[in-house]
Order: C-alpha cells, then sequence, then structure tokens
C-alpha cells in the first residue's frame, strides 16, 4: 500500500484504457466489478445455515479406503469489493472472508480468506505500472471461493482444481510496467513470486517465480495485437524436483461491435521437469534383492500448445462470459507440473428490482508431464441468487456441485454444497464474483 500511496501521488496523466480493448493486465483489471461493471467500495456481512456432502480429506480408513466426509453447521461471512477511481489510478478489491463450525465434523471448522487486490497508475505520460496480490487460505474446493476463476492471471490460487479438501495457504504478488513509445505501440515487462503450502505431508507445496515481457500494438481503436515471453519455474517441497516453463504466445484484443470483448493468446510453451519416481525392477534384479520397485531420477522435456482466451458480453443489467485455456500449471499437490485444461461459463443478471443471480459452470484437467499418472478431471456448477427484503439486508441462497474422475483408478466421486442465510450490506448488494 506504500508503493501504491507512492506512486498516486506523483501521477501526472489522464488513466484511460491505454492497452485497449481485450488485453488482459496485471493491475486493477476487472477486480472489484459485479456483473462486468465498476462499483464503489462496499463491505458486507452474512450468516448462513449450510450442508456439506463428500468432502474428501487425504486420509484412508481402516480398510484402506479413502474417508469422505458430509455434515451441516453455520458459518458468519465478511468481506469488502468493490473499485476506486483517481485522476491517474484504479484501486480494485475482493475480500471474503468466513468462519465455520461444522455440528460434527470439527476436522473442516476454521476461517477460509482469499483477498484480491490490484492497482494501475499512470505514473507519467509514457509509463504506467500495474500491480496485483492475491492470497488466501481454504480448506475445501467447493463454494464460494473456489466456485469462479480468479480475474486476474495466477499459477497458485486455483482452489478449484484441489484434488482434496485439505487447507492450503498460497499468495502471489506481480508487478509489471508498461512504457508507451507512441500512441500505437507500448512494451511490457514484470515478473512477481509464489507459494502455496498444504497441512497434509501427503501433499506437495510449491514456490516459483515467473518473469515476463510483451510487445504490443494497437491497430485500430479497438484492436490490438502483440507477441509475449514468458519463463516460469516451479520448486516443490515435500517432493524433490523442479521445472521450468518458457512461454512463447502472440496475442489478440478486440472490441466486436458494441456489446462483446474478446481477449486471446496462443502459441506453445516448452516444459522441462526432473524429479524422482518409482519403477519395477526386472525379475532378475527382483530374485537377487527381493525388491519389486525402486526408485530412479527422471528428466523430460516437451513442447506444448498453449491458448488461452475469454469472450465477454456485457448487457445492460448482466454480464456473460466465456473462458478457455490450455497452459502450464504447478499442479494441486498429488499432480505436479502439468498441462492444465480449463474451461468456464459465467452469467450474472442484476436487472430486476429486488432479485440478482448467477449461473456458472466450468470444468478442469490435469495431464502431468512429469510423472507417470493419469489424467484427473473436475468439474464444478451451481448458481446463487440474493433477494433484498430492505436496501441494506438480503436473503442469499447458493447451490454449488462438484465432480472428478481418474478413469484408470475408477475415482468419480460427486460433491454438492447448499446455503442459505441472510447478509447486511449498505446499497445494493450483487452476487460475490
Amino acid at each position: 500500500m506504500a508503493v501504491v500511496a507512492l506512486f498516486a501521488s506523483t501521477a501526472a496523466a489522464q488513466l484511460s484504457d491505454y492497452l485497449g480493448p481485450g488485453v488482459t493486465t496485471y493491475g486493477a483489471g476487472q477486480i472489484g466489478q459485479r456483473s462486468g461493471q465498476e462499483v464503489n467500495l462496499r463491505f458486507y456481512a452474512d450468516a448462513s445455515g449450510f450442508y456439506d456432502s463428500a468432502l474428501q480429506a487425504p486420509s484412508v480408513n481402516s480398510q484402506g479406503k479413502l474417508v469422505q466426509a458430509s455434515g451441516s453447521g453455520e458459518e458468519l461471512g465478511f468481506g469488502a469489493y468493490g473499485t476506486y477511481q483517481w485522476r491517474h489510478s484504479q484501486l480494485g478489491l475482493d475480500y471474503r472472508g468466513v468462519f465455520r463450525n461444522y455440528t460434527t465434523n470439527t476436522y473442516y471448522d476454521g476461517i477460509d480468506q482469499q483477498i484480491i487486490l490490484g492497482y494501475t497508475v499512470q505514473k507519467s505520460r509514457r509509463v504506467y505500472f500495474d500491480i496485483s496480490a492475491v492470497g488466501g487460505t481454504i480448506s475445501r474446493g467447493i463454494g464460494e471461493l473456489a466456485g469462479y476463476p480468479i480475474p486476474i492471471p495466477t499459477y497458485i490460487a486455483q482452489p478449484a482444481s484441489m484434488l482434496f479438501d485439505n487447507r492450503t495457504y498460497y499468495g502471489q504478488g506481480q508487478a509489471d510496467m508498461t512504457y508507451l513509445v507512441s500512441a500505437r505501440t507500448s512494451f511490457t515487462v514484470g515478473g512477481g513470486g509464489f507459494v502455496a503450502r498444504r497441512r497434509s505431508d501427503a501433499l506437495a507445496g510449491v514456490d516459483g517465480y515467473v518473469a515476463r515481457g510483451s510487445i504490443q500494438r494497437r491497430f485500430t481503436r479497438s484492436t490490438t495485437l502483440g507477441a509475449a515471453y514468458e519463463h516460469v519455474h516451479f520448486a516443490y517441497t515435500q517432493a524433490f524436483g523442479d521445472s521450468d516453463i518458457n512461454n512463447y504466445e502472440g496475442f489478440l484484443g478486440t472490441q466486436l461491435g458494441r456489446r462483446w470483448t474478446l481477449s486471446a493468446r496462443a502459441g506453445v510453451f516448452e516444459a522441462e521437469a526432473n524429479g524422482i519416481q518409482q519403477v519395477a525392477v526386472s525379475p532378475v534384479i527382483s530374485a537377487l534383492l527381493g525388491i519389486t520397485t525402486t526408485t530412479e531420477a527422471f528428466y523430460t522435456r516437451h513442447i506444448f500448445p498453449s491458448i488461452d482466451g475469454s469472450l465477454t458480453r456485457v448487457f445492460k443489467n448482466a454480464n456473460l462470459s466465456f473462458a478457455y485455456a490450455k497452459t502450464a500449471s504447478p499442479g494441486n499437490g498429488v499432480y505436479l507440473a502439468s498441462r492444465q485444461e480449463n474451461a468456464w461459463i459465467v452469467f450474472s443478471y442484476t436487472g430486476l428490482r429486488k432479485i440478482n443471480f448467477t449461473f456458472f459452470g466450468g470444468g478442469t484437467r490435469f495431464n502431468s508431464f512429469g510423472q507417470n499418472l493419469p489424467s484427473y478431471w473436475q468439474a464444478n456448477g451451481g448458481a446463487g441468487l440474493t433477494y433484498s427484503l430492505t436496501r441494506a439486508l438480503h436473503v442469499t441462497a447458493r447451490y454449488d456441485a462438484r465432480y472428478e474422475r481418474i478413469q484408470a483408478s475408477g475415482y468419480s466421486p460427486t460433491a454438492y454444497r447448499v446455503t442459505l442465510g441472510v447478509a447486511y450490506s449498505p446499497g445494493t448488494l450483487p452476487l460475490l464474483r
């Protein structure tokens, strides 16, 4: 926040859409928005009852089978979101915290929190800075914090890809500088670091960093083309191994008519991974030493296609967005360096006088490029609704569902979550995210 204040105090030009529609930035961006619209900073608090089905703990019972848990309870939530603009800068904030208490299943009691903070400032006539941070702790891969994609690119804040409902701590910070060579051409350089830790000793944490650069040219008022390079490093705890990713992409950002915005990136990424894995020994060695497996070091190098795109339609009182990505990922604690494929659709509507609602759905697939593991797939979906009793008091309801599958092992549980409560917030309360 000290850096934010320093930049804000010395800004000398008018902040505007400096990279063009559809071009992703790592600053304020869409942080704090609701239904695709900017809203003033506001706070809220809520109280709910809930029921969770088939939470997957990272443990087994006496028969060696995975343990699942279900239960009901109550939770208290609190948070703040919105945007604030100065003449030359913009701040976006999205914070959510919830204290949860189960009637019987106390293993999952505790506080889940997540904060997303973004700041964009025009330092001078030609120089912009984008700063963002994501951090939090979450114990379940289903529910409000896990139900939507983060509105800025991130490597670790992906609770919807959690294989186990185990407490995870994560954080990522990044900063970029954009220099406008002319009114149409600009360069961007930046980077950041990230970390994730998990409570279970059976799951690997990760440390990492990213360095990137890009050039973009705005050909028309509504269309920008560019090229980008990114280097990412993953280093794992609880497991020997690390990975290096080199990503080469071209990108397009454009406005399609008055309401549609398209952002698309495509290219390739080169992935190098090394670590250790267990392999079967030959019958001769097994007869000699009395063992059936041994541990060996491995090194792999692959080149994969990289795709990342989003299409958004802004209505007067609604927002519809589609997103698809095929990129490198540090994994989820079981799957380490992997190809991750995501697809999402989100629709939110705030046009009724007392009712706001949203629908969302998506899926995630992991394919490890270092470990010898089968493919993992997860689907998430749900809906939420708020009904205004007064200007500040609202009834809230939400349903979330999750389906997971590892075909080779037959693992395919389905979980769901239902919540019903009341919320207090001055002014209207659009649904979170």
